[in-house]
């Protein structure tokens, strides 16, 4: 008995799972040490503090973001 999908065309978009997600953020460690949002747009100009877990304004502007896009709907 063969396993597996008898064809391609069986195989549904919504089954596989997307390994190249969007980047959320850039950790800059040379020339200036900082840590930058991609989504939100906001920079961390201490990325010791943020690699250290100081992340609450990363959050806060994710969580801002996603409740005026809610509130556009």
């Amino acid at each position: 008995m063969e396993q597996g999908i008898p064809e391609a065309g069986g195989i549904k978009r919504e089954a596989i799972a997307n390994m190249w997600k969007p980047e959320t953020r850039r950790y800059v460690f040379h020339p200036n040490r900082l840590v930058q949002d991609v989504r939100t747009g906001i920079q961390l100009p201490d990325l010791n503090s943020a690699l250290d877990g100081n992340i609450e304004p990363l959050i806060g502007a994710n969580i801002s973001m996603r409740q005026a896009s809610d509130l556009t709907l």
